[in-house]
Formats: structure tokens, C-alpha cells, sequence
């Protein structure tokens, strides 16, 4: 049973890894010889890490309870080229498309697509769904819709937190004037007039007392 889990594992593996040869001599097509050398290493060291890492997972596979196997030593990655720099990946999905436009990546794209149907693959990702992580970032990179068996599940959102209500506050009563008596109302009703002006000569000012002299 275990030799036929081994050639089953084998079987897929050397297939990804044909397949991940043909997407990195991809990049050295003429077409592309006018890339940025940095640009094209760092392509090429991702997809190669892919491939590594797809052939330690079919081997090894996790399983839950159990210590998992050491996995293969990763190795050593070869000395870039001359002039080659480090280069930061774009993230947005299908940038290997969008970055090397023409025919040959959509050619190993298809070829990827049909690995990815195949129900042996769906069975060699439910005994081991770390390969999943593997998957994944290469299907992101290509535009490929992910099959049923690599989609996760969406895990609920926590509930946001509502704010604290506060506490209704009561109206505050209005203080109750008392009713205005009938002769508070007439003189709001009818102000008393201003008074008149009483300067000396006013025609309203009252006549000057008459000089009575009792002289004779």
C-alpha cells in the first residue's frame, strides 16, 4: 500500500516538475530578452521554490496527531546572474501575465489548468492539504480559477461591537409660570406711554408761576 501511495506521489510530482521547468525556460524565450535580468531571477527562484516545495509535500505528507516526516533540505539556490539584484514581486492577480505578455506563459498556463482537473490530483490534496499552500499562490500568479477542492472556507466575521447606548434621558420640566392677574395683562396688553417731555417752554410744560409782588 505504501509503495502504491509512493508511485501515485511520484506520478504527480514529476509532473508538476516538468511542468514548473517548462514555465521557468519560459523566461528565457526572445521575446522576453529585453526584461529586467533582476525581474526574470526573481520569477524564475519563485517558481523553483514552488517545485521544490510541491515534490517535499507529496512525500511527507502532515498528518494531524503525528509528528511529520523531515522534509528533503531546500537547495541551495544557484548565484544570480551577473547584474541581477534583488527584486520585490508584484501581488496583484495574474501579474506573470500581465508582467510577460505573449503566448508562451498562457501555453503553460493551460497545461497547469488541465494538471489541476485531474482527480488525482483532488485525491492527493485531501491526503495532504498543506500542498494546497503550494497551489494556491501559483493559481493567484496565472489567473487560474481555483478548483473546488483548493477553495477555503470563509470563515465568519466577528460581530462588530455595538456601541454602548446610553441611557434615555427624562425631559426636563419646564417651571410652570404662574397666571398673570388682570392688571398684570392690561399692561402688557397696554404699555403705559412714555412720558412727556417737560422743558422749560415745551407747549406740554406746565406754566411758570406767576411773580406776585407785594410792594406798594
Amino acid at each position: 500500500m505504501e509503495q502504491a501511495a509512493n508511485t501515485f506521489a511520484q506520478s504527480l510530482s514529476d509532473r508538476f516538475t516538468t511542468l514548473a521547468r517548462m514555465l521557468r525556460q519560459t523566461l528565457g524565450a526572445p521575446d522576453y530578452a529585453r526584461f529586467d535580468l533582476s525581474l526574470k531571477w526573481a520569477v524564475w527562484h519563485r517558481i523553483s521554490r514552488f517545485s521544490h516545495r510541491f515534490r517535499s509535500l507529496a512525500f511527507n505528507p502532515r498528518r494531524p496527531g503525528k509528528p511529520s516526516a523531515k522534509p528533503d533540505p531546500a537547495p541551495e539556490p544557484e548565484s544570480p546572474p551577473v547584474g541581477a539584484k534583488k527584486r520585490k514581486l508584484p501581488a496583484q492577480k495574474g501579474w506573470l501575465l500581465q508582467t510577460f505578455p505573449g503566448h508562451h506563459i498562457p501555453y503553460v498556463r493551460g497545461q497547469l489548468m488541465s494538471f489541476l482537473q485531474d482527480p488525482d490530483m483532488s485525491r492527493l490534496h485531501g491526503e495532504n492539504p498543506s500542498i494546497g499552500r503550494v497551489l494556491r499562490p501559483l493559481c493567484h500568479m496565472l489567473a487560474i480559477p481555483l478548483p473546488d477542492y483548493l477553495k477555503l472556507e470563509r470563515k465568519p466575521r466577528p460581530p462588530r461591537p455595538q456601541p454602548a447606548q446610553k441611557p434615555a434621558q427624562k425631559p426636563a420640566r419646564r417651571s410652570e409660570k404662574p397666571e398673570p392677574s388682570f392688571y398684570e395683562y392690561m399692561l402688557q396688553k397696554y404699555p403705559a406711554p412714555p412720558p412727556r417731555p417737560t422743558l422749560p417752554g415745551h407747549i406740554y410744560a406746565p406754566p411758570a408761576r406767576a411773580k406776585i409782588s407785594f410792594e406798594r
